[in-house]
């Protein structure tokens, strides 16, 4: 039985996380020798300014000489790890330590400014060195958990303690330094928080969307599955007709060279027998298609199923804001084939297609409206969105399967909704509106209470 970690390896281990945070291609390109060859410059420009500009020089008092000494430890350690990770390198347990020199020289040198210079400039560096700690804290998570560059900006700003001008910049700095370890552990948890809500937000699409495949696989079974049954209805039917038309062929030559004892009884018979098989076959056709559908239309409640479909669709498509205006308190219920089952399909195909748009730009706003028509018997479901639209050609034509305005589409989604709404005894209606934008309306039967 293994002994548990001592204080040391439970800091080793949580600095070499703390080390890994940085291993992402925002920081590597911070960290790059350009970045550094930038800060440099700016640096320079700065003091330059801040020291030799009449008007600005009288606001800071800053003496450049010291202040340039000052930034050699964060020049020094950034210029270190920028050209040791030139190359692809991992980040190791040195670039843990170089990035902690490279974070405490950069806070040291700003605290160093606040130290040197006259008030009211010191106050503009203070602000500066807030706003580092701020920005180091998310961008390194800094958390109670890994705190190690909050503990070296309390470092750093005491080694500024000598260099203090007088009184009141020394305590200004003792002032800084909790604010500045509280910013950075701040933002570092709100970080670390963010990315648990990505992460989850993240897994929480990859279940929907394998479902939705799931239920695609399954939709497309299905499909598959009738169109085997009409292909072989298709076979029958037509292997009935050709022996129906044979019967009909030799009744006709009968009847025009004289009758034969007992052929035309046959032959009539045979004739009814197939005509029987046809119409047999038809019924079984019918009885499957309404089958498909689901029977008699079932009462829905809209206003919950618009809600859970809306809130479905919100997790594929995360950047489109998705609003429903519906009566919550006393809901209207329209009849639908299929239940809710069908009418979920039909929801969710109409705010999908405004998501996705034309395939190269969708709509970034979608609004469900849910209101009675004026005659109060039936209840129209609007689903409009601020995208592309359709075009004006495909609005002269009607609904079809495998067409679709999307360079990839089928067309199928639109063709299935219409389908279902259709067979409840209802109505669906394309146009664009007056300000641009798709609008879709559904009219389905209302139930009465």
């Amino acid at each position: 039985m293994t002994s548990p970690p001592n204080l040391s390896q439970r800091l080793a281990r949580a600095f070499s996380r703390w080390t890994k945070v940085h291993d992402n291609p925002e920081f590597r390109a911070g960290a790059a020798v350009a970045a550094w060859s930038a800060l440099t410059a700016f640096v320079g420009l700065l003091l330059l300014i801040t020291g030799t500009l009449p008007g600005v020089r009288s606001l800071f008092e800053l003496p450049v000489g010291i202040a340039s000494l000052c930034f050699l430890p964060a020049l020094l350690a950034w210029g270190a790890f920028a050209f040791r990770h030139r190359g692809a390198r991992e980040l190791d347990g040195w670039s843990g330590w170089l990035i902690l020199g490279t974070h405490g020289g950069l806070q040291f040198f700003v605290a160093s400014l606040t130290a040197l210079s006259v008030f009211p400039g010191a106050n503009v560096f203070a602000a500066c060195l807030l706003f580092a700690a701020a920005a180091h804290g998310r961008n390194s998570r800094v958390t109670s958990h890994q705190p190690f560059l909050a503990l070296v900006t309390l470092l750093a700003i005491a080694l500024a303690l000598p260099l203090c001008h007088d009184e009141a910049n020394r305590n200004l700095l003792f002032v800084m330094a909790p604010i500045c370890a509280a910013a950075e552990l701040s933002m570092g948890t709100y970080a670390v928080e963010q990315d648990r809500a990505l992460a989850l937000a993240d897994r929480l699409r990859a279940a929907f969307q394998a479902q939705l495949l799931k239920e695609q696989e399954r939709d497309v079974e299905h499909l598959s599955s009738a169109l085997r049954e009409v292909l072989s209805y298709n076979h029958d039917i037509k292997q009935t007709l050709m022996t129906a038309a044979t019967a009909a062929d030799m009744l006709g030559g009968l009847a025009r060279g004289g009758p034969r004892p007992g052929q035309s009884e046959t032959l009539a018979r045979n004739l009814q027998d197939s005509l029987e098989h046809i119409q047999a076959l038809v019924d079984d056709i019918r009885a499957t298609g309404r089958s498909r559908v689901g029977g008699e239309p079932e009462p829905v409640a809209l206003a919950p199923l618009l809600d859970t479909v809306c809130t479905s669709v919100g997790f594929v498509f995360p950047d489109v804001a998705i609003s429903v205006d519906a009566d919550r308190v006393q809901p209207l219920s329209v009849y639908m084939r299929g239940g809710s089952t069908s009418l979920r399909r039909v929801v969710d195909n109409l705010i999908t297609n405004a998501c996705e748009g034309d395939g190269t730009r969708g709509a970034s706003q979608v609004r469900v409206q849910v209101r009675q028509d004026v005659t109060g018997a039936r209840v129209e479901l609007v689903v409009t969105d601020n995208g592309p639209g359709f075009p004006a050609e495909h609005l002269k034509e009607p609904i079809t399967g495998l067409s679709s305005t999307k360079p990839n589409g089928t067309g199928l989604g639109l063709y299935t909704a219409e389908a279902l709404v259709r067979a409840s005894g209802g109505d669906l209606e394309r146009a664009n509106g007056q300000d641009g934008g798709a609008v879709l309306k559904v009219v389905l039967p209302r139930q009465m209470l």
